[in-house]
């Protein structure tokens, strides 16, 4: 499992730098706090490999056999069951997997999966889990779903998979600091107003105000680069889809996807923190791609 381990991440840092500092910051501000609370209590070094014992052993949790049930439970993916879903899955899925393995032999098992949501959706989960929602097997053609199903065996082939626990891990230790660190600001307020200390009062505030703010910089700044990674993921995940030959198939699938959301919203502050592009952009790139090929045909065949 060392070993595994090990591999994983040395693929995942290679795959997704942006994502790696962005958990080596969630993973060391908690540190830092918890030893200038402790004081002389516990030093650096004792709270560093006390904390890197909990994070190892949350990751052979998450990386096991194990870990990756628990998140198909989480996030309601089940196995194919039903003979219509057998039937019509099954098929696509081992095409498509036949494909990406004749390119990239390096490619473990995947078990593909449905999800029981009317929403148009795919994923790809943990290391061994790619699914798609009830609603996209409503929608799409089994040439769009091909295009959709090569898109996510990218994100386990490039480790995105496994970059997006890193970001739940960080996160998940992130927000405990932030709920320790109010629970003791809160009882610092409460304290100084028993004592009715007006200036002890102030510097209470002060000092959560500025805490607030801190936080809120930190947590977009830590967002937005984090979302970079995974529209980069992303256009990746895509280019891959068309190498396999399922360029026109994606191209499809997305300006169906683009006719059901109805083109983007968004502000500009929501969209600097989107996993994804905007589906006009990635279908712009596709067409790009399409364009270049034939003509590149053109020109050979002249």
């Amino acid at each position: 499992m060392l070993k595994t381990m090990a591999r994983d991440f040395r693929n995942f840092a290679k795959s997704n730098p942006l994502c790696l500092l962005c958990s080596a910051i969630y993973f060391h501000i908690p540190l830092l706090f918890y030893t200038l609370v402790m004081g002389s209590n516990i030093s650096y070094p004792l709270s560093l490999i006390s904390g890197l014992i909990s994070y190892f052993i949350a990751m052979a949790i998450i990386f096991s056999p194990l870990g990756e049930k628990i998140l198909r439970f989480l996030e309601h993916i089940r196995k194919l069951e039903t003979k219509q879903e057998k039937e019509l899955l099954q098929p696509i899925f081992d095409e498509v997997y036949e494909q990406a393995k004749r390119r990239n032999p390096e490619l473990g098992h995947i078990e593909m999966c449905v999800v029981d949501k009317v929403f148009a959706n795919a994923y790809a989960l943990g290391k061994h889990t790619v699914a798609v929602t009830k609603g996209a097997m409503q929608t799409f053609s089994e040439d769009g779903l091909k295009a959709l199903i090569a898109h996510e065996i990218a994100h386990i082939l490039y480790h995105d998979t496994i970059a997006n626990i890193y970001v739940w891990l960080g996160n998940s230790t992130f927000m405990t600091w932030v709920f320790l660190v109010k629970g003791i600001l809160s009882v610092v307020d409460f304290l100084q107003k028993e004592k009715k200390k007006s200036m002890g009062q102030f510097v209470a505030l002060l000092v959560k105000i500025i805490f607030e703010a801190i936080l809120f910089l930190m947590t977009f700044l830590l967002q937005a680069v984090v979302a970079i990674n995974s529209r980069k993921n992303e256009y990746r995940a895509d280019r891959y889809a068309y190498d396999l030959g399922y360029g026109e198939e994606l191209v499809e699938a997305f300006y169906l996807l683009e006719k059901i959301h109805l083109g983007d919203n968004s502000t500009v502050i929501q969209r600097m923190l989107k996993s994804h592009p905007r589906i006009t952009a990635r279908i712009e790139r596709l067409e790009t791609m399409i364009d270049q090929e034939e003509a590149m045909q053109t020109a050979h065949d002249i």
